[in-house]
């Protein structure tokens, strides 16, 4: 059976996805709205004092990702630096951020962290190895 997959359900795999994956590096990081924060931006490091945007769009224009990378600087806690997260259709995680001297720097998921992309873990898959102990 094939399921047509909505906008907001491939935008919520999307921050499973780049929570698993950035927790390679932070393990504290965090969905905001999973602990029910009104935060305006989906992920967040306290100890590294990080946040994320995650967009998972088909395609994206260079000033609408401009637009939300500066929508999340300005909703950040004070002392935070931001980042964007954003995949389009069978290409790789991308990361937008300013860099010094305020120039828009873009670069793959894993060149910039060191880390690969992951997939999250989906529950069901621990369920059932859970169940077949």
């Amino acid at each position: 059976m094939t399921t047509v997959r909505s906008a907001k359900n491939k935008g919520s795999q999307f921050e499973m996805d780049s929570e698993a994956s950035l927790q390679q590096l932070y393990s504290d990081c965090f969905r905001t709205h999973e602990r029910g924060y009104i935060s305006e931006y989906d992920l967040q490091s306290k100890l590294e004092k990080k946040s994320f945007e995650c967009k998972r769009l088909k395609s994206m224009s260079w000033n609408q990702a401009k637009s939300y990378l500066e929508k999340l600087i300005k909703r950040s806690p004070e002392g935070y630096k931001g980042y964007l997260l954003f995949k389009s259709n069978q290409q790789p995680c991308l990361v937008m951020q300013f860099g010094k001297d305020n120039h828009l720097i873009v670069m793959e998921f894993e060149d910039l962290f060191g880390v690969p992309f992951i997939k999250h873990q989906s529950t069901r898959k621990r369920e059932v190895k859970e169940n077949e102990c």
